[in-house]
């Protein structure tokens, strides 16, 4: 049996999971450009008319998303350069039952980790809080409610507000370092929402502009996690004018989307602490999907009391504002995280999305990270809002202080990835996003997917692969020796 048959599925598999979760492998890719785009310096236009240096990208490291781990495809994966994968951990196979859990499957993950490692491949951890069992859901609070009285699924528990969840998350953690070792992982990902990403779930769940805070722990309190906060409005639902018999302004608006949105980034603060106190010492990944709310969305969004105005893509009800989550995240830690511990670091997943695509044809073009970027106004400057994804991530990401990254969105030929109709194909981003990330002077870039690599895509195979990793150089950082039993916690 093979370990992606298993467990493993691909990011859309991920995104849109009804049964049993995954085993998948994210790998920390970063891959480069051929011909003139492969020098170490790049130089760009700035606008002004003058070239300009963009960041050294020195230093890459190279991965694969959706990697089954075995033995056929490590061995052509480590040949190729391919120095990280993903694995994404099951909660539902590893306790299918509350307090019970499946040493089979902790084994079989063992087998294959172990296959990595004698690959000299790193593997990163994808922890499985958006495959959680369902009895987890049925626990107290155990779901999200949206103010229309619907609840998320239930493979994605109400980790932001519910204590009963978030006991039986540190629990898992518990046993999955017991039985598999935390500390075998050269990075673990953390995130709350459907994709494994940081957010509330999205808005396929329930009916139009759905906000995921009204459960009784977000609303009044009951069972409410440690550490966080109930709702400043009780009762008060997004696009209504009024609240406790008064006109609602701007200003409360915000301060109520302002705790919705630091309410989910406090959540991916526990996981970490919960991961540092179970003695993980590894570096830290942020998923982060595409540009989340941008500061003109916002106000709009605010003055129209979040009635569904200005939500793009379902940013806001995800409770997405990186200018203000990314320095609040890293700042949270910073009081926490000692001197030796891994890297805490942002993840792109939208290298060379469609929004590259239309940036890169404005004039000047706006698509790649340029120097200087984390120190523009990134709330008030108008430009900002036409840089791609990439470009607006990494700058807010670099402004908080968090290392940088990154993945292609997949092939527009898959279903619910992050390609579309308008995003490269993908002969086109296995060339155009190594040159983001290296411009973007990322330490880390994940090619999505392995089976996309072995699915014979012409421009996108294997060979092509190892061809962009040899031109730019395998310098960049290598998985750490790892632990094979479980590191004593503190």
């Amino acid at each position: 049996m093979g370990l992606h048959d298993a467990t493993g599925r691909s990011r859309a598999d991920r995104r849109h999971r009804r049964g049993l979760a995954l085993l998948v492998v994210l790998a920390l890719v970063v891959v480069a450009v051929g011909g003139a785009l492969l020098v170490s310096r790049q130089t760009v236009d700035d606008g002004t008319g003058d070239d300009v240096t963009a960041e050294d990208g020195a230093g890459l490291a190279f991965g694969v998303l959706g990697s089954r781990c075995e033995a056929d495809r490590v061995t052509a994966l480590s040949e190729a350069g391919v120095r990280y994968a993903e694995v994404g951990l099951s909660w539902e196979a590893f306790e299918p039952v509350p307090g019970e859990f499946d040493e089979g499957y902790a084994a079989f993950l063992r087998e294959h980790l172990d296959l990595c490692d004698r690959a000299g491949i790193g593997v990163v951890f994808t922890l499985g809080l958006h495959s959680a069992p369902g009895w987890v859901a049925e626990l107290p609070g155990g779901s999200y409610v949206s103010q229309h009285g619907d609840t998320g699924p239930q493979e994605v528990p109400n980790l932001v507000f519910s204590a009963a969840v978030r006991d039986a998350v540190a629990d898992y953690l518990t046993e999955l370092d017991r039985a598999v070792g935390l500390g075998r992982a050269a990075a673990i990902r953390v995130g709350t929402g459907v994709n494994g990403e940081l957010g509330y779930p999205g808005t396929e769940s329930s009916g139009s502009n759905p906000f995921w805070a009204f459960d009784a722990a977000a609303q009044s309190g009951e069972g409410l996690a440690e550490g966080a906060t109930v709702t400043p409005m009780p009762g008060w639902v997004p696009g209504s004018a009024t609240w406790d018999g008064a006109d609602v302004g701007t200003e409360q608006v915000q301060e109520w989307f302002r705790w919705y949105s630091r309410s989910v980034a406090d959540a991916v603060v526990w996981v970490v602490r919960a991961l540092r106190e179970r003695g993980y010492a590894g570096d830290v990944h942020f998923p982060l999907a595409g540009r989340g709310a941008l500061p003109g969305d916002l106000e709009e969004a605010l003055a129209a009391r979040l009635d569904g105005t200005a939500d793009r893509d379902g940013s806001l009800e995800g409770g997405l504002f990186y200018p203000e989550q990314l320095p609040y995240v890293a700042e949270s830690l910073a009081r926490t995280e000692r001197d030796g511990w891994g890297e805490l670091i942002a993840d792109s997943s939208s290298v060379d999305d469609a929004t590259a695509v239309t940036a890169r044809e404005l004039d000047p073009p706006q698509d790649s990270c340029r120097p200087g970027d984390a120190d523009r106004d990134l709330l008030t400057e108008p430009g900002v809002e036409r840089w791609s994804s990439v470009r607006w991530t990494v700058a807010n990401a670099r402004r908080a202080g968090l290392g940088v990254m990154g993945e292609n969105p997949g092939s527009p030929d898959t279903p619910r990835t992050g390609g579309n109709e308008l995003t490269d194909s993908s002969a086109e981003q296995m060339v155009r996003a190594p040159q983001y990330a290296r411009e973007c002077g990322m330490s880390l870039f994940m090619w999505a997917f392995e089976d996309d690599l072995f699915g014979g895509r012409p421009g996108a195979g294997v060979a092509d692969y190892a061809q962009q990793i040899r031109a730019i150089g395998t310098g960049g950082r290598q998985p750490r020796r790892r632990s094979t039993r479980r590191e004593g916690g503190r």
